[in-house]
């Protein structure tokens, strides 16, 4: 079997277990199927013959490939590898179902005959880079989950090449965590007595060949916004409106420090989700900045987003 087959079945072997995250759980993981997906992991892992494997009872999978250096060999760092095992919930179907493009050769890709949905080159220019390729997609009702299972099937198969070309190695610490795609973050989560390396990679999502050597501060704002209620008839004065309070908040961002207007170490404000009816609205947002400062800066200017909109809306509740 090739290296691509190889990857293509753990793959599509792991992607068929359900483990979307959940937001807003308290307690880690958010999703039993992450535990099912540990669960397989691990055995995957003992077949191969790493040692030392134990699931957390916060679903953390660890475990250790010992090193087959010769005797006398100089000493050399403990190294780890990190993936995660959740997949990201966009409020679609949790059950993928995998197809395969084969030779890919440009243009729209047809994802679901009778839905009429497609991957269209306008909105994915990226899709150009694969002419010629094998691409795997959904059937556009889920998302792949290829974020972070690529990354699984990818950590699996170097292992699996390393121990069966019998490859000299020191000794090789794998982790997987869940509830990356949440922020609950098994890592904060992991007991590093049993992941004592000298450095580590985390494998997760982008493009072939590319290396990312740092990462953002993350945060996020839930917003909660009570208004007054009122008959039209009778509202002057009187009606607060929720949604448009929320409005106000959002319209204190500027707009060029947006996702979709940044990029590179260029920090932003993303307004994620809004929700709101005559009563009260919500809003949730994340923060991300590679600069500590501008970080904390961003998130002092919420607040004073809030209290200014607050000092303009004295019978709100924000």
């Amino acid at each position: 079997m090739s290296m691509q087959e190889r990857l293509t079945e753990r793959f599509l072997r792991y992607a068929a277990v359900t483990s979307q995250s959940k937001e807003g759980c308290a307690v880690v993981p958010s999703t039993p199927g992450q535990w099912d997906m540990a669960k397989l992991l691990k055995e995957d892992l003992a077949e191969l013959g790493l040692v030392d494997l134990e699931i957390s009872e916060f679903c953390v999978l660890t475990g250790r490939l010992p090193a087959n250096l010769p005797a006398g060999h100089a000493p050399v760092p403990n190294v780890g590898w990190v993936a995660h095992m959740d997949t990201v919930d966009v409020n679609l179907s949790p059950e993928v179902h995998p197809q395969i493009v084969k030779n890919y050769q440009g243009g729209d890709v047809l994802l679901n005959a009778e839905k009429q949905i497609y991957i269209k080159v306008s909105e994915h220019p990226e899709l150009n880079k694969y002419i010629g390729s094998d691409l795997i997609t959904t059937d556009g009702t889920s998302v792949l989950g290829a974020d972070n299972k690529a990354a699984v099937a990818n950590l699996m198969v170097a292992l699996e090449t390393i121990i069966k070309e019998n490859r000299p190695h020191g000794e090789i610490y794998v982790a997987f965590v869940p509830d990356e795609e949440v922020g609950l973050c098994g890592s904060k989560k992991m007991d590093f007595s049993k992941f004592p390396v000298e450095f580590a990679y985390t494998i997760d999502c982008c493009e072939l060949g590319e290396v990312v050597y740092q990462t953002f501060n993350a945060g996020s704002a839930h917003i909660k916004i009570k208004g007054v209620t009122a008959h039209p008839m009778s509202a002057k004065n009187t009606l607060v409106n929720p949604a448009l309070v929320a409005v106000d908040i959002i319209n204190c961002f500027d707009r060029m420090q947006t996702p979709e207007h940044t990029e590179g170490t260029e920090g932003f404000i993303w307004v994620q989700a809004i929700k709101s009816n005559a009563a009260e609205a919500t809003l949730d947002i994340k923060i991300r900045d590679h600069n500590k400062k501008m970080y904390e800066a961003r998130k002092e200017f919420i607040r004073h987003a809030v209290e200014y909109v607050q000092a303009k809306n004295p019978k709100a509740g924000i």
